[in-house]
């Protein structure tokens, strides 16, 4: 390890510090201080042009969201109205046969056969006024205007209105 190679490897020249003065090349700039905002022009660019292209996209992007929302409500209804078609259709097969029809006819209309005696049993407890036929006031409307006209101090009764 004394060799003399060795030691040649080991060493490194350094640059010698050159003075102003006497030497013979053109005199060295100051080392600038790095910026912290400090844009080149193709970084300005491309945020520019990442700019337009997100304003371009942007409009046409929310118009395509937009119809697709429409597309999926619009399945959505066809559904539904494709059951309710499906069970008026079940519902007209049904009104198709004449037993149906007579049956229906008893029980919403009434009717009865030659021969039979109907009966129809009010429900009380559905409401004060049987059959729905309005119970009749104490006294008339034009009996109670006239009231009024006689004397006009008085104020009428609250009656029920029919």
């Amino acid at each position: 390890m004394t060799d003399g190679k060795s030691a040649d490897r080991d060493t490194v020249a350094l640059p010698r510090p050159r003075s102003g003065r006497g030497s013979a090349g053109p005199p060295r700039k100051a080392p600038r201080k790095p910026s912290r905002n400090r844009l080149t022009g193709r970084a300005g660019i491309l945020a520019l042009t990442l700019c337009a292209v997100m304003v371009t996209v942007a409009y046409p992007l929310r118009q395509y969201l937009a119809q697709r929302t429409q597309i999926s409500n619009l399945k959505h209804q066809n559904q539904v109205t494709q059951q309710q078609v499906a069970a008026l259709q079940t519902e007209l097969n049904k009104w198709s046969d004449p037993a149906y029809v007579a049956i229906q006819a008893r029980e919403r209309l009434h009717y009865v056969r030659p021969g039979e005696t109907g009966y129809i049993v009010p429900n009380l407890s559905a409401g004060s006024e049987p059959l729905g036929i309005p119970t009749p006031t104490q006294q008339a409307w034009f009996d109670r205007l006239w009231s009024t006209v006689k004397s006009p101090s008085a104020t009428p009764s609250p009656s029920p209105t029919p």
